[in-house]
Parts: C-alpha cells; sequence; structure tokens
C-alpha cells in the first residue's frame, strides 16, 4: 500500500506534524510505502524530522496558485492508494476537488476546523470546507471523542476515533537544567488556549508573597503582549522561552517539579486531543490540569484535577511549591503509535 500524507504551512512549532509523522514511522515499520507532501519552506526541509524511508516532495509556495496545480501534479504522478489530509483548509480543499473522483480521500480532523471563530467570512469558507471533506472523503479520522460523537449526531458521519499517543521515542536521563524548583507549562500562544490562566494565577501568588519559578515553553502571536504582562507587574519569577528544541524541551519537562495544563471546556478544547498531555505523562512529573475532553483519558486518576481558574491553579501551587514532589506513573504505554496504526490499518482494509 502506497500511503500519502499531506500537510499545508511550516512545520516548526507545529505538535500536530506529530501525528503524521509517527503514523507514517509506523506504515514504514509494517513495509508500506509512504509518501510527504510538504510546503516548501526551511524548516521543513531542514528539520521536519521525516521518518526514513519516506519520500518527500516540496511544494513551492510562491506564486500562490501554482502550487495547487503542483499539488494535484504531484498527486496524479505517485498515485498513492490513500491520500491523507491533515485538518481541512484552503490549500487542502481546492487541491482536493479536481482530484476528488480519482483519490481515496482519509480526512483526518487533529480539531474542528470549522468550528473555530475567525471572524465572519473565513466561518462561512471553514465550515463549506469542513463539510465538504467529510462528504467526500472515503475515512474520516477524528482526534477526539466529542469529535466522534458530534459528528454522528449533527451529520450523520461516521468516524474512526484516533487519539494521539506517546510524544517522545526515547527518554533519555537528562541533567537537571533547574537550579530551584520550577513549574512548567508547554504550548502555544494563541488567543484560543487558556495559557492566561497561569499568568494570572502567578500574579495573585505574588500577591500572596509566593514567586515560584515558572516557565512557559512555546511560541505564538500573543507571546509578544505576554511578555508585556510580565514586564508589567514586575513578575521576575516568570521566564517565557519561547520555542525550545525536542532535546530543551524534555529536559525542562522531565526535571519540572510540577507541570501546568490549563484547559476550559470550549468547543475548541473538546474537539482537540493535545498532545503535551502524552508528553506530560512521558515525563513521569505531577501535572495540575482541568477534568475536560481527551486529558482524563490520558491521565486517568493520576493528575491533580482543579477548575479552570487562576485561584483553582494558584492553591493547588501553593502546596507543592515548597518541597521536590515524587514522580507519577500515568501509564503512558498503552498510549502508543504502533497501537493507533493498527486501528487505522483496520479501518482502512476494506477501502484497499
Amino acid at each position: 500500500m502506497h500511503y500519502c500524507f499531506s500537510s499545508v504551512g511550516s512545520w516548526q512549532g507545529n505538535a500536530s506534524q506529530l501525528r503524521i509523522r509517527e503514523l507514517g514511522r509506523e506504515l514504514l515499520v509494517r513495509n508500506h510505502q509512504v509518501s510527504y507532501i510538504l510546503d516548501d519552506v526551511p524548516f521543513n526541509r531542514e528539520q521536519a524530522n521525516l521518518p526514513s524511508g519516506a519520500s518527500a516532495c516540496f511544494i513551492k509556495t510562491i506564486p500562490v496558485m501554482d502550487q495547487f496545480s503542483e499539488r494535484q501534479d504531484i498527486i496524479h504522478r505517485i498515485a498513492p492508494d490513500f491520500f491523507h489530509v491533515l485538518n481541512p483548509s484552503p490549500k487542502s480543499v481546492v487541491t482536493c476537488h479536481k482530484l476528488k473522483m480519482s483519490i481515496k480521500l482519509v480526512a483526518d480532523y487533529d480539531e474542528w476546523t470549522g468550528r473555530q471563530n475567525r471572524g465572519w467570512f473565513r466561518n462561512v469558507a471553514f465550515k463549506y470546507i469542513d463539510g465538504w471533506f467529510r462528504k467526500h472523503a472515503c475515512l474520516i479520522c477524528v482526534s477526539s471523542q466529542y469529535m466522534r460523537d458530534r459528528f454522528a449526531a449533527e451529520y450523520q458521519a461516521a468516524s474512526l476515533y484516533l487519539p494521539y499517543a506517546t510524544y517522545v521515542h526515547q527518554q533519555p536521563v537528562v541533567p537537571n537544567p533547574f537550579t530551584e524548583l520550577a513549574f512548567v507549562y508547554v504550548g502555544s500562544f494563541f488567543e484560543q488556549y487558556d495559557h492566561e490562566i497561569l499568568f494570572h494565577a502567578a500574579l495573585e501568588l505574588k500577591k500572596r508573597g509566593h514567586t515560584p519559578l515558572i516557565e512557559f515553553l512555546g511560541q505564538g502571536p500573543q507571546l509578544k503582549q505576554w511578555n508585556q504582562f510580565v514586564l508589567k507587574h514586575a513578575l521576575t519569577n516568570i521566564n517565557i522561552r519561547g520555542y525550545v528544541s525536542d532535546e530543551e524541551l524534555w529536559a525542562r519537562v522531565s526535571h519540572a517539579n510540577v507541570l501546568l495544563f490549563p484547559i476550559r471546556p470550549t468547543v475548541c478544547n473538546l474537539s482537540r486531543c493535545p498532545s503535551k498531555t502524552y508528553l506530560y505523562a512521558q515525563a513521569r512529573r505531577p501535572i495540575i490540569t482541568c477534568a475536560v475532553g481527551e486529558v482524563p483519558t490520558v491521565l486517568g486518576q493520576n493528575a491533580i484535577y482543579v477548575k479552570p481558574t487562576a485561584n483553582a491553579f494558584v492553591n493547588a501551587m501553593q502546596q507543592r511549591m515548597s518541597h521536590a514532589q515524587d514522580p507519577v506513573d500515568y501509564q503512558i504505554e498503552q498510549h502508543n503509535w504502533s497501537k493507533r496504526t493498527d486501528t487505522l490499518l483496520e479501518a482502512l482494509q476494506p477501502l484497499l
């Protein structure tokens, strides 16, 4: 079987791409042919870390209109048995529209793109794109039980529940980068996520006379805004490191005293399966989070669940800032990409 994954944009700082990289790696282990179609940007060429044995086709992004015909030509040329699109987008629908009768399309919803607030015009466009892929896909994959249930209830569309899995292949023992007990948060600084809870928690902790080290790892359009917040309130205990390498990321999460993950029960959060949940679990550190969406499915009863408010996080953090915390076994080994790939192949078999 020849399986082709398609993505748009840069893979830098985009945890969603972990999904198609690891599925591809496992398909290769099973002696299937794997191809990737990626935008031709420096990070994708140099640091995408595609699995060994996979072929890659890079699409020039300028001029804009040429890339669609180039993608279509490549798909015709390599003739995959299945064409796997991660997160329906304008680029992917334009590419697939002319090919819908000649490809077996796998629509993979890592998040519910049709339910995100992007402004009136883009909301209409993404709602159409969202429905187009559900209609024309031979297989719909979803990363959350919420999307699986809503697709069935609202559109009578059956979908394959295919959540994320373990994040780090090997868990090396690395030196502790901290000189004091640290709270660590990993995430992207986008408006729809809930990192602001932690900044307000840090401010409240300061008012209570506590200034533990709190590190933020990640990038995004709100990075400048929260750097300014830190300066304005003189939160000298906060360290916003931005994007870090995989090696540094692992060092910091595995040596954190406590990991933090605020998440509200919004449609966006209920729809996604945050890959960092698996990273946190692999680090075997205590996790203060909220029982929302896929989080309790991964962490079970071993996490510290609180309400998604600054005060709730403050109270939980206060109890754990004065002494080193013991490791926690989240039994994360059961969530692996080998099992996820077996699930995918089982669903694909009748469609070959």
